[in-house]
This record gives C-alpha cells, structure tokens and sequence, in this order.
C-alpha cells in the first residue's frame, strides 16, 4: 500500500486483483433529518441494506489537494486501502466491496469525493478505517473546512472536521465494524502529523493495527 511519504510509488496491496469500478453519481441521499457526530455524542448504528456513502466536501478557497480512504480488513484476512494515491479506487460489487468515486484534487467539484461501502456485505468485514490527509496545496487542516457526510437508507450523519491542531497533515474520521444486525459507526476525528520515514497512512494503519505494508506511491499528472 502506498504512503503519502512524498516518495511517490505505486500501491502494492496483497489478495488484490478486484476491477476497478467506474462509479456512478446518480445515487441519492436519504431524505432525513442530518444527526450531527460530536464528541459527547460519537456513535450510530447503521441498518438496512444498500450502500452507504462517505462524502468529503472542503473549501475551495483553501487551494488544496485533500485525499479520502478507507482501509479495510474483511473476516478472510484479507485487508485493502482505498484511496486516490495509486489509484486505489476499490470496488463495491467485488471484493473489497468498498470504492472511491474519483480524486478531486483543488475541491473544486460540488460533489467532493465519495466512498461508497456495500451493505450487502457488512458481515465479512472486521473493520473499515476511513480517514483523510492532505496530499498538498496547504500546510495542515484549519482551514481547510472539511466536512464529511455519512448516508445510508436508514440515515444522514455528519462530521466536521474542525477541530484540527495546527501542522495536522492527516485525520482517522471514522471507525465502523459489525454488530450483531448492525455496522456500527463511531466518530473518531484523531489528527496525525506526518513527519518521514512515517508517511500519514502508516501512522493510521498503527494507530488502528490494520498491519499492512506501505510503500511509496504516485499520482498521474493532471
């Protein structure tokens, strides 16, 4: 798996071999009321099939390149990261049922940048890490506005990402593993300072023992 390290290489991810799916915009949020995840109040249950959405929306004005992921462990032992550095963009209908939708590099886009994760499969997973960091463009997260939006058939959660200390260069947003007829979602919002040979991920990856390898990796020119 690659990490942000500024040594750009190309992902590498064991038990790979899952298409890259083309993902669709059409996909709607449920029309319900938005529950705000806050330190006093972090934690939701999330029922029903379908997918859930991830979308990480940042200002414009902050001229920088934000980049969303998700690391994954399913109950095979298999284990991924999905995200836009070595264009890890998973796949929803195959493993590791998790996708990226694309890699909005100015924020720009209305739409931000979307995880997709299938509900249909909730119960292979062990856990799924997503989280945020800044691959450039600003020197760390408070001004950035980062607010991401979790949506499901049987909800509408949101985290804002403002609480950044300064220097900042990555975040693990959310913490979702399987409960007994549930994925259960918990608010993390713990903020990670890169500084080499740890790259960003990997400082994730040990904070949450995921335990994968990570080596460098590249993003196409524009």
């Amino acid at each position: 798996m690659s990490g942000d390290d500024r040594r750009r290489g190309v992902i590498q991810l064991g038990g790979g071999g899952a298409p890259i799916e083309s993902a669709s915009r059409t996909a709607r949020e449920p029309a319900s009321r938005t529950v705000e995840l806050t330190r006093q109040t972090p934690r939701a249950g999330i029922t029903g099939r379908g997918v859930l959405q991830v979308n990480l929306n940042w200002s414009v004005a902050s001229e920088a390149d934000l980049d969303l992921g998700c690391m994954v462990l399913t109950r095979d032992g298999m284990g991924a990261a999905v995200q836009p550095l070595g264009a890890e963009f998973g796949a929803l209908d195959a493993w590791p049922y998790v996708s990226l939708d694309q890699d909005d590099r100015t924020g720009e886009t209305s739409d931000g940048e979307t995880l997709r994760i299938s509900l249909e499969h909730r119960r292979q997973f062990t856990k799924l890490l997503v989280y945020v960091y800044i691959y450039e463009g600003a020197a760390d997260f408070r001004t950035l506005g980062g607010i991401v939006t979790i949506s499901a058939p049987s909800g509408t959660w949101r985290i804002h990402l403002d609480d950044s200390p300064a220097g900042a260069t990555s975040c693990a947003i959310a913490l979702l593993t399987p409960g007994k007829d549930t994925l259960d979602l918990r608010r993390e919002v713990r903020w990670f300072t890169a500084r080499p040979p740890s790259s960003n991920q990997q400082l994730i990856d040990r904070a949450y023992g995921f335990g994968f390898e990570w080596v460098p990796g590249v993003k196409p020119p524009l």
